[in-house]
Formats: C-alpha cells, structure tokens, sequence
C-alpha cells in the first residue's frame, strides 16, 4: 500500500476488513481513554509517525513520512469513529458497512469544516468522484504542507501536532446534524483551539523566561500550518513576541479529558527537549497540569509516557538525538518505573507465583538454562504482568527497550534473591 496512488484507501479499507476481529474494536473503559491508548504509540500525537495500530509494521515502514501520516490520519479518524460506535458490530459485514459510512463522513466532515482544502465530488468535466477519490484527495491535501525534511523532528512536530485536532474534532462531528449553524460552530472551535496549542507552546517555549531564535523560527512553521484568521494570526504572534502566562490558556468547555492530556503532553514535549527540565520549566508544566484539572500523577504518567515513547523509538528520533543522552534518559525512565514496581511489589509476586509458566521460566533464568526462545516468552510474560499494573494504564512501555535483564533490575529482588 502506497498512500500517493489512486485506490490506496481501498486496498485499507479491504485490509482492515480482512482483519477484522470484533474484540479489537470494543472498548471496556471510557472512548478518550481507548482513542489516548491507540493514538499515543502510534507517535500522532506528538506530529510523528512512528507505527500504525492497524497495519503491519513491514508495509507502515516502508512508507515515507508524508504517507505514513496520511495513512495514520485515515485509520485514526476510522478508530476514532469505531470507538464512539454505540450499536454492536455483529460481524465483518457490519464493520464492512461502518467504516465505508466513515470514509463519506471524513469527506463531509473536511469539506464543510476544512474548507479551505475542500474537494469537489466532479471532476471538471463533470463526472462524480467516488467517495473514496475525494477522501484520497481531501487526506493528501490536509497534509501537502508538510515537510519531507528527513530527521528534522521539531519541523515535524510543529507542522504535525495539529493534526491530532482533526481526530478529536471528527470524533465530535459525527454525532451532530447537518445543520450549517454547527458546521459554522466547530470551524470556530477548530481556529479556537489552534490558538489554544500555540498558546500553550508559547508559553512552555517561554517557561525559562528565554526564547532561542531556533524557537521563533520553529513557531514560524506552527503559525503556516494553523492557516488562522488574519485577526487570530496577530492574535498569536503578540503572545510569540510577549509570551503566555497558564492562566491565559483556554480550556475546553466540554472539559475533554483527551484534548487536555494531549495539551499536557505537547508541553512537556516542548520543554522536556531542551536536554533538561530546569525549576523554572517544571514549576511551569505543574501550573499547567493543575490548571487542566489534573493531579500529580497524572502528570508523572505523561512524563513517563513520552519518555517511553522516545525509548522505544529512538532510532526515528532525529534532532532529540543530540538533545537527550540514550542512557540519560533510560536511568531516568527506570527510576520512574523501579518506584511504581516497588509500591507493587505484592501484587507482582503474586501475579508471578501463581503462574507456574513464569516461575518455571525463572528457574532456567537463574540457572543460565533459558534459550532464546524461553527468552522472549518469559520477557513476554513480564512484561503484561507490569502492563496490566494500574499506574502503566495508559503508557505504552517500552517494549525493544525493556530486555529481559533489564526488567530483573526493575522487579522486585525476591523474584531472584529467593531460594530454589
């Protein structure tokens, strides 16, 4: 699959309903939550795409940057959909069904909510375009302005960070009429909260009371991309030129536990960069993790959740490379993760020794007995114990990183201190 051919979305689409298995798309726990859990391994969030939820890594890989994230986008607003699916889907027919629907709301909802890259349904000799040929068109549109500079994070985080807006607000859209007064509505929520995200860039660019020129320039990307109103355009650049206090910062009324996470996170993002977090810098994000209604630690899963990220994905890192020491940031990640395994403890070993595959596997472990094999599978096994741990609820750890070793250090020293 190849996202700058015609008919790209089609060949998902039958992939996607090929693959199809009723308990990927049910969700237990709140959609947010479920749409957080998907999105934010998939780098999305953070104007990177790194792997799809819904696609073999071998045919996302492949991909060049731009497509990945037109490929990304499309399952997204697809994901994004399914969750808010109230009705059971029965079978791949009704799956089927749903995400075709889905392909001709994308194409409505950007027409009517975008429409500055809107694509008529004729052609100019006045045949209709499919469904699928104007949403292919719309996806490459929303996401020409991106740049294809390799390895350049920063201008693809600042480019691509909104785009993350287009999937919370489809996910409102689709529940709403066809009436022009809510399409006038969620265009001015769209520029309203494009402003929100400078702002909060702005300020956590400013949280050490110093703005590098490199941050001025990367702010000239972030303003081409929001594609504001001429009176929001100076709107943001007097907050560029004079900075943003937290107070300033907009909330959503709907009090969206999924758009305030990802203003967290972006923040942090911003500011955590910088090779350090300074006082002043993290006096500031806990001001900002307080003003969006959340507790400490929340914002401690945040922390640890980009640091897993960039862990995981440090390959496709670019410029965070010469920002941020590998190890540095591992000791750091292991610190956060031996103290939650700690506060555990009990419940860990009890996990461990009522599964008589794991202790077995020990066993062979402390006897230097395990084959490669037996490695994975054990490493495996540990790893859904510490996954399945309340604090590592929404955090998507580390998994390449976390090698089998390393999760004995991480682990409570009873798993290999106790006798045979």
């Amino acid at each position: 699959m190849k996202t700058g051919k015609n008919g790209w979305l089609k060949e998902y689409l039958d992939y996607r309903i090929n693959h199809y298995h009723k308990d990927v798309i049910k969700s237990s726990i709140h959609p947010d939550y479920s749409l957080y859990n998907l999105l934010q391994p998939t780098g999305l969030l953070y104007g990177k795409p790194i792997q799809a939820e819904n696609l073999e890594q071998t045919q996302f890989t492949v991909l060049n940057e731009h497509d990945r994230m037109e490929a990304l986008l499309a399952e997204s607003l697809l994901n994004a959909s399914l969750l808010f699916h109230e009705k059971e889907i029965k079978n791949a027919e009704d799956f089927s069904r749903i995400l075709f629907k889905t392909v001709a709301n994308i194409t409505d909802f950007y027409n009517k909510v975008y429409p500055e890259i809107a694509v008529n349904t004729k052609t100019l000799f006045g045949s209709q375009r499919s469904t699928l040929e104007t949403t292919e068109k719309i996806l490459k549109r929303r996401l020409d302005k991106m740049s294809e500079t390799s390895g350049k994070f920063w201008v693809h985080f600042f480019y691509n960070t909104l785009v993350f807006l287009d999937i919370y607000l489809f996910g409102q859209w689709i529940h709403t009429g066809d009436e022009k007064v809510l399409t006038a509505f969620f265009i001015q929520e769209k520029e309203e909260l494009r402003l929100t995200v400078i702002k909060i860039l702005v300020a956590a660019a400013y949280a050490n009371d110093i703005l590098e020129l490199e941050e001025k320039k990367m702010f000239e990307y972030l303003l081409h991309a929001a594609q504001l109103s001429g009176k929001t355009t100076k709107e943001a650049k007097k907050y560029l030129e004079q900075g943003v206090q937290v107070e300033e910062i907009t909330l959503p009324q709907n009090n969206s536990w999924l758009l305030k996470k990802y203003f967290l996170e972006i923040a942090i993002l911003t500011v955590w960069a910088d090779r350090v977090v300074d006082d002043k810098e993290l006096a500031f994000l806990k001001r900002l993790n307080s003003h969006l209604g959340f507790f400490d630690d929340d914002f401690n899963k945040s922390m640890m959740a980009i640091e897993s990220f960039v862990l995981e994905h440090w390959k496709e890192m670019g410029d965070l490379q010469s920002n941020k020491s590998f190890d540095a940031l591992g000791k750091e990640f292991e610190k956060k993760v031996l103290i939650i395994t700690k506060r555990n403890e009990g419940q860990i070993l009890q996990e461990i020794k009522g599964n008589e595959k794991i202790t077995r596997l020990v066993r062979k472990y402390r006897n230097n007995d395990l084959s490669d094999e037996d490695t994975e599978r054990l490493r495996n096994m540990l790893m859904n114990i510490l996954q399945n741990l309340p604090a590592f609820g929404f955090i998507a750890l580390p998994d390449t990183y976390l090698t089998l070793p390393l999760l004995f250090k991480i682990l409570p020293e009873e798993l290999m201190s106790a006798p045979q």
